[in-house]
């Protein structure tokens, strides 16, 4: 018997453990029952059913997201070029330039990656779609609230709009006078969502108020619709050289910078609203544009006050020498274009003549305007801007307007802008003009009614509520009619 206890009974490895002299299958069994699984075979590159499935899949939703990727990045172009940098025109043609360039490389990424055979490789392509179309998003949304063009921004702070209608058709000539056929002067108070317009007949007869007209002169005043005509207030000789009040005798023979400071210091003085001039802005369309935005607004409903006919421009994009025999009918209706400046021009039609088209222009603004200022107009902002770019001219930021709209619309108890509308009256008589010296037709000032003017653009400035507003409004309209 051997000696368990000698050196013969150890062999090789054995080191007097029990467990040393276990089998390797029953090591292997010991291992199995303790809950560790064995290694399995890796695969041999097969690919199953289910992977095949999942990469198609996959690629399906990667060329999906580089499809809208490649949307969104053309939507963007389109907007730049379509405004032609409208909104920042001294950002460099290279800026344009390299945003395409980067554009279309990030989409050959995308469509290499797309394509790639590992889902891996597809997964990044998936997070540079998503990423580069959020940012798209964020661009095209932005874009219209940007701009470096130098013009005054508008912001919640109470201020006035001279609005101003030109009698030419096609291109508005931005860089000359023209006369205005229209004038309106609104009091915006966004704190108070609301809109005051007060319109003055175009042939009122008010004190120029301009750098080169002596306000001590006998002959210093003219029909308002001529004060469009002395620009910026500057006169110059045929030489170009700037000339004083003392240097000519009526105003059309020296030569007028272009500008509307004649036309809204002369508004200005008479009516005395209290803002400073970073917040009294003017915007001025001719013919072609007030016909156009209005069309771009899908027209507008105003409330007609006395039916009447009448025969003028068949098209006032152009004058094509045709003419339309246009009818309205008292109470509400739908106008187009055409239709609502032929409404807001006439003024033979009536015994009262200009007055009459005064109250006319005053309700087709005010229909323009609750179309313009609904929320609903931020989704055709572009549109109405590139509709209207060559026939108006403003020296507001439209881009900062749109902000605006979005601040107003997210105040508490927001309801749509409230619109008050009030008329000037004046006397027709006969009087010399300073613009050419002959007695031509104007309407005489009548004070009472331009102190009724001055308190509801003064009173909406200080933020007066619109019930109290539109109260006044009609009582002073209402005196208005008994003097």
């Amino acid at each position: 018997m051997n000696n368990l206890n000698g050196p013969d009974s150890i062999k090789k490895g054995d080191y007097g453990y029990s467990s040393e002299g276990l089998s390797k299958a029953s090591s292997r069994r010991d291992r199995q029952s303790s809950g560790k699984a064995p290694k399995q075979p890796r695969n041999s590159g097969r690919v199953t059913k289910n992977d095949a499935k999942k990469l198609k899949n996959s690629t399906i939703l990667s060329m999906i997201l580089v499809v809208i990727q490649l949307a969104l990045s053309g939507y963007f172009v389109y907007l730049m070029m379509a405004h032609k940098w409208s909104y920042m025109p001294n950002v460099p043609d290279a800026w344009f330039i390299g945003i395409c360039a980067a554009l279309v490389v990030f989409l050959i990424i995308a469509f290499i990656l797309a394509n790639g055979k590992k889902r891996s490789t597809k997964r990044v392509g998936k997070v540079i779609s998503i990423l580069v179309s959020i940012a798209l998003l964020v661009c095209i949304f932005v874009l219209p609230f940007l701009s470096l063009g130098g013009k005054s921004k508008v912001d919640e702070n109470p201020f006035v709009v001279f609005v101003s209608a030109t009698d030419t058709f096609g291109d508005l000539n931005k860089e000359g006078n023209e006369r205005s056929d229209t004038n309106i002067l609104a009091a915006v108070n966004p704190k108070t969502s609301t809109v005051t317009m007060v319109s003055v007949p175009r042939d009122y007869y008010i004190p120029v108020i301009a750098k080169s007209v002596s306000i001590d002169t006998a002959l210093n005043s003219d029909k308002l619709t001529h004060i469009g005509l002395y620009g910026n207030g500057q006169a110059r000789n045929n030489n170009g050289e700037k000339v004083g009040a003392a240097g000519w005798n009526y105003a059309c023979e020296v030569h007028w910078d272009h500008g509307k400071n004649a036309l809204m210091d002369s508004l200005k003085k008479k009516f005395k609203f209290n803002v400073d001039k970073d917040h009294y802005h003017y915007a001025q369309l001719n013919f072609t544009g007030f016909g156009k935005l209005i069309d771009e607004l899908g027209g507008v409903d105003v409330d007609v006050e006395k039916s009447f006919s009448y025969t003028t421009y068949e098209d006032y994009g152009e004058d094509n020498g045709k003419r339309k025999r246009y009818k309205f009918k008292k109470g509400e209706m739908h106008m187009d274009g055409n239709e609502a400046l032929t409404f807001a021009r006439t003024r033979k039609a009536f015994a009262d003549g200009d007055l009459q088209r005064n109250r006319n222009q005053t309700v087709v603004l005010k229909g323009v305007a609750n179309k313009a200022l609904s929320p609903t107009m931020l989704l055709r902002y572009n549109g109405v801007l590139n509709a209207v770019n060559d026939c108006l001219e403003t020296d507001i930021d439209a881009s900062s307007m749109a902000l605006l709209q979005t601040k107003v619309s997210g105040h508490k108890g927001y309801d749509g802008w409230n619109i008050v509308s009030f008329g000037v009256i004046g006397e027709s008589s006969r009087q010399r003009v300073l613009w050419n010296g002959q007695a031509l037709s104007v309407v005489l000032e009548n004070p009472t009614s331009v102190s009724y003017g001055r308190k509801l653009l003064n009173k909406t400035l200080k933020g007066t509520d619109y019930k109290t507003l539109k109260r006044l409004s009609k009582q002073y309209t209402n005196e208005q009619g008994q003097q």
